[in-house]
């Protein structure tokens, strides 16, 4: 079964917009296996108590706690042992790299061009919702 690790930003989007690729990959999830971490959970707390996302996207305090739950329930965590630094341009996003290789993930799924810029680390591809939705139709088509 294939590994992934999303991004923050895949997160924001899934939750954001309802029939979006992120949102997709999240209703798929039974197709894979989805890897994250306690820093990339804190991360994507963070952001979603940003106010401007609060705000626009109405997301209380009672839906935040529930969709940082359901991410806690349908996600294996990595033990946080690797420190890496991968990411020049944007050190912040080393924390998806490193869930990434103590998972033995096969993608990374971003929209964030920094990760995307790699294309791929090690063994790890790096690839838009879009992309990842596509190489789950072709997995599905080849069994």
């Amino acid at each position: 079964m294939l590994k992934a690790v999303p991004d923050v930003n895949i997160y924001i989007s899934g939750v954001i917009k309802r029939e979006g690729h992120a949102n997709q990959i999240f209703k798929r999830a039974a197709e894979f296996t989805l890897y994250s971490s306690e820093p990339i959970l804190k991360d994507l707390e963070r952001v979603l108590h940003y106010d401007r996302v609060q705000k626009k996207f109405k997301l209380s305090e009672a839906k935040i706690i529930d969709y940082l739950s359901a991410v806690r329930d349908t996600h294996l965590l990595t033990p946080r042992l690797l420190e890496v630094s991968i990411v020049h341009d944007d050190p912040d996003d080393d924390k998806i790299v490193a869930c990434a290789l103590e998972a033995e993930a096969d993608y990374i799924i971003s929209g964030d061009h920094h990760l995307l810029n790699l294309k791929h680390y090690r063994d790890i591809q790096i690839v838009t919702p879009k992309a990842f939705l596509e190489i789950l139709d072709q997995e599905k088509a080849s069994q």
